[in-house]
């Protein structure tokens, strides 16, 4: 199968689209990949999409020990799940009344449900590597449940917010896991999902696609397959990039808009240019990835050198930077 070859296929899901077009044979590691963008949408997969069986299997045993050289995380990788966990419980603990009821799907080794807990908030977790769920609960103490979503145990209409941060595009089937969140969430529940954005990406194409993300989405695409699931961002800024807050659509609410052919000819053009090893050569992209990752690698580990534990660690962290929940009033709790 060559590059920019376009090949038939089974109905998208999210437009209805048969027609894909291959952006690249080679995956992240030049592990044989194939990952096509569908032509009504922009929708970009592997192709053929995976075995859901094999997934699960793939991400309960095996998918930390590839991705992160462990059963569990090193500390540098907590203290960087450390702080993004601050950073996102900042961000949605205002949104959240006093003791909301929070569930983080994708766990990993449980610094968000851990953060979350410490701001006040009934957090839990649910985690399908056995090895990071088994660090989460021995090292923070939280309550993160291994497993897929079809083993949680969660009542409907018992949460009040549901996160996905970089979970979605790693699933079999989106859809029908935004579709029992949605079935998971009280009135007025909230929805958080983070996945990378794929428009505006100036990597190598065989650096951009790799075999753990099924999905690769943009603002457009992403919106829309929540929209399909019963979703709509909380606010129109929201849709600016992968990162959103959703609630329940409305019956007057707008659907989303752009996820169109035009969008699919703009990945492909932006994959068989920005994404040429020449041109990302010529981009001085890659000296800069190597001096950023030199400084970041620096201060890690002047950080991770000051506490005894990761425990420690995320105390220290925590100490003065825990969120506040307000309501959606604005007023604090």
């Amino acid at each position: 199968m060559k590059i920019g070859a376009r090949i038939p296929a089974s109905p998208c899901r999210l437009c209805g689209g048969t027609e894909r077009q291959v952006l690249a044979t080679r995956g992240r590691g030049l592990e044989p990949l194939t990952t096509v963008v569908c032509r009504g949408c922009g929708l970009v997969s592997h192709h053929p999409l995976p075995d859901p069986a094999a997934v699960a299997a793939f991400y309960a045993t095996r998918y930390r020990v590839a991705y992160k050289g462990g059963w569990e995380p090193k500390r540098k990788h907590a203290l960087r799940a450390l702080r993004g966990a601050i950073a996102r419980a900042g961000r949605l603990a205002p949104l959240l009344k006093p003791g909301a009821r929070v569930l983080d799907v994708g766990a990993s080794s449980g610094e968000f449900t851990y953060v979350m807990e410490r701001a006040g908030f009934e957090a839990r977790g649910i985690e399908p590597n056995l090895g990071y769920g088994d660090f989460a609960r021995r090292t923070y103490g939280v309550a993160v449940q291994t497993g897929g979503m079809e083993e949680a145990a969660v009542a409907p209409g018992s949460l009040d917010l549901v996160t996905l941060n970089h979970v979605l595009e790693h699933l079999a089937d989106p859809w029908d896991a935004l579709a029992r969140i949605e079935g998971w969430l009280a009135p007025g529940g909230l929805l958080f999902i983070e996945v990378p954005n794929l428009l505006g990406v100036r990597k190598q194409a065989a650096n951009t696609f790799h075999g753990a993300h099924i999905w690769n989405f943009t603002p457009q695409t992403l919106a829309l397959v929540a929209w399909q699931a019963g979703f709509a961002t909380l606010t129109a800024a929201e849709r600016e990039g992968t990162s959103m807050v959703l609630r329940r659509r409305h019956e007057d609410d707008s659907p989303p808009l752009g996820a169109d052919a035009a969008l699919a000819e703009r990945l492909a053009v932006q994959v068989a240019t920005t994404g040429s090893p020449l041109r990302y050569l010529l981009s001085g992209a890659p000296i800069r990835r190597r001096v950023d990752r030199l400084r970041r690698n620096i201060g890690e580990r002047l950080v991770c050198g000051r506490h005894d534990s990761v425990r420690a660690m995320a105390d220290a962290l925590l100490d003065g930077a825990l969120p506040s929940p307000r309501g959606r009033d604005g007023v604090a709790g």
